[in-house]
């Protein structure tokens, strides 16, 4: 009976796990599934071992832009879709494992270039089904000569 409860203690009781969080520039905030842990850098922040999302962005900011996208004027919805783009390249997943210390570092350069880069996946995109209708259409008309 002692062996059993002694086999349940230690397969229910797992030792937490570290997270550090750090980036290129100080004092930003950091979330952790929408719930504020501090401020850039946080060291040896203790947490129970599992999966969790890492932001420096609240779900105040993603609810917004979400709703904007839903019912704001199309160039509102624009600017949303950029903001996504940036809250998405300021949030990382993350898996805490126990005795572990996990780190993740996040570069501003990269978080602000985010909406630009968007923009140009976005332009090519458009660009490319034009420039296949141009050139579908000098297909069309020099096979029709």
């Amino acid at each position: 009976m002692l062996a059993c409860l002694i086999a349940v203690v230690i397969i229910f009781s797992q030792d937490a796990g570290y997270l550090n969080v750090d980036a290129d520039q100080s004092d930003l905030s950091v979330y952790l599934d929408g719930d504020y842990i501090g401020t850039t850098p946080i060291t040896n922040y203790s947490i129970e071992p599992g999966e969790y999302s890492i932001s420096l962005y609240d779900s105040k900011t993603i609810e917004n832009e979400y709703w904007n996208l839903r019912s704001a004027s199309p160039f509102r919805k624009l600017s949303s879709i950029w903001q996504l783009t940036r809250i998405d390249a300021a949030t990382k997943k993350v898996e805490i494992i126990p005795n572990q210390s996990t780190k993740i570092f996040f570069y501003t350069s990269r978080i602000n270039r985010a909406p630009t880069l968007a923009k140009c996946v976005f332009g090519g995109c458009i660009g490319g089904i034009f420039g296949l209708g141009i050139l579908a259409g000098v297909l069309i008309a020099s096979i029709a000569r």
